[in-house]
């Protein structure tokens, strides 16, 4: 699921409402059912719901959302005692404070000034060079002077040109006025600030080709060489599976695809984490509410998002490996992602791959994982078929068609998928790692 598409919140919202009047009965109920068994053996699922309980959970549509304001503004290395006094006493006045005191500095032309105001995660990225020659070309023709804040909250945030995620970030939502060929205007914005010791730090641009394109434009003086060896080194040595994903749930499906990896001879990387998230949340794909995501896999920063309510109520009402497949397929679609597939194709372009082939390949390489965890003894008696209801339930609603982006088939049509890939493993799903190499070349 996307932050970006309403219609698919709507069918979230369906789940949430169904799950919260199902009662804790269903998951007792369930397991008395029969187990899904070894292929030739018909797999029995319970349907006492499914007429009822339509949803999309897990659905992809790899989305780059246009950035308010490619590189915001900063402000200088003295701060006032006011200023001060208010980082202190309230966050967010402080990160209002220094919105407004960096704006001042955009209006003075002060770009070096802005430049060392950058939080140090981002000088690691953008040379001086770059970011000086944006603002010079961007207020060649125009002049502006101290911006208009309009609102500010605390929300974690994600810098799409790393994908790090900074949970201690303030949005200060603002106004700022401009002057362009002696017309006046005034341009709504936000920036997000990100507190490192007593300061605010900045972050420029949205994403890594815009700051590549800047580096293009205005040429590397080198400035952030230092701190990008310093991150490549850091970059180079291992994170731990437990540290990276410290749910053992997680680390499992985690595990599985890094063993398939190493058995084609391929390297493999790890989704850059497996996120929960109870408050609005602003990832590199948008802005996410709990209450209307369930769970997306993001294609920008390489994160699992998932809505914590969303994960409790599977575990309540189906059960554990409910959850655990939930998330199986949201890593299906960072395999597909790490093999070169347009995760954000519509079907009518020539020669991608139709979205709901898409989903339901994840749903196939879910099912793959789901037979390796069976036949390694790790599962419990009537995990698989808490997979296969979690599956059946998450079928599209009636009439919706084979081309809607958001399409993911009909609970029969996403049970086939699953089923063949419990039977028939990874080539079942006409996936081949070895396109890892084509991808990464």
């Amino acid at each position: 699921m996307t932050p970006f598409a309403s219609l698919q919140n709507s069918y979230s919202l369906y789940l949430f409402a169904a799950l919260r009047h199902l009662g804790k009965g269903l998951g007792r109920s369930f397991r008395q059912g029969e187990t899904a068994t070894r292929p030739g053996r018909e797999v029995r699922l319970r349907q006492s719901i499914v007429t009822a309980l339509f949803v999309i959970w897990s659905c992809l549509v790899a989305c780059v959302a246009p950035f308010a304001t490619s590189a915001m503004p900063v402000g200088d290395q003295q701060r006032t005692s006011h200023a001060l006094a208010a980082q202190e006493d309230d966050p967010l006045l402080a990160a209002a404070a220094a919105a407004r005191e960096f704006s001042r500095l955009e209006a003075e032309r002060a770009f070096d000034a802005l430049y060392d105001r950058m939080h140090p995660d981002a000088l690691a990225v953008a040379p001086r060079s770059a970011v000086v020659g944006w603002y010079e070309d961007f207020l060649a023709n125009r002049e502006t002077d101290e911006l208009t804040v309009t609102d500010v909250k605390s929300e974690p945030w994600t810098w799409g040109v790393t994908g790090a995620i900074y949970a201690d970030a303030v949005t200060v939502t603002f106004l700022q006025p401009y002057v362009v060929a002696g017309e006046p205007d005034e341009v709504a914005g936000e920036v997000h600030l990100v507190p490192f010791g007593e300061e605010w730090g900045w972050f420029f641009g949205a994403s890594r080709s815009f700051v590549d394109e800047q580096i293009a434009l205005h040429g590397d003086d080198g400035s952030a060489t230092l701190f990008s060896l310093s991150q490549e080194s850091a970059a180079a040595t291992p994170v731990a599976r437990d540290v990276l994903f410290p749910d053992p749930l997680h680390a499992h499906v985690d595990q599985f695809w890094a063993a398939r990896f190493q058995e084609a001879e391929q390297v493999y990387a790890s989704p850059n984490g497996v996120i929960a998230f109870d408050e609005p949340i602003v990832t590199a794909c948008g802005r996410a509410d709990p209450a209307m995501e369930a769970a997306f896999y993001c294609v920008i920063d390489e994160n699992i998002y998932y809505s914590a309510e969303f994960r409790t109520l599977i575990e309540n009402q189906i059960g554990d490996f409910a959850w655990v497949i939930v998330v199986a397929h949201e890593w299906a679609h960072h395999i597909q992602a790490q093999l070169g597939f347009d995760l954000g194709v519509m079907p009518d372009r020539a020669g991608e791959v139709p979205s709901i082939e898409l989903e339901q390949q994840a749903d196939c390489l879910a099912g793959a994982y789901a037979s390796d965890a069976e036949l390694t003894g790790w599962l419990d008696p009537g995990d698989v078929d808490e997979a296969l209801y979690m599956t059946e339930i998450s079928g599209d609603p009636p009439g919706t068609s084979w081309n809607d982006p958001r399409a993911h088939g009909s609970g029969d049509e996403r049970i086939d998928a699953f089923m063949i890939g419990y039977t028939s493993g990874l080539p079942g799903c006409e996936f081949d790692l070895k396109l890892a190499d084509a991808a990464a070349g």
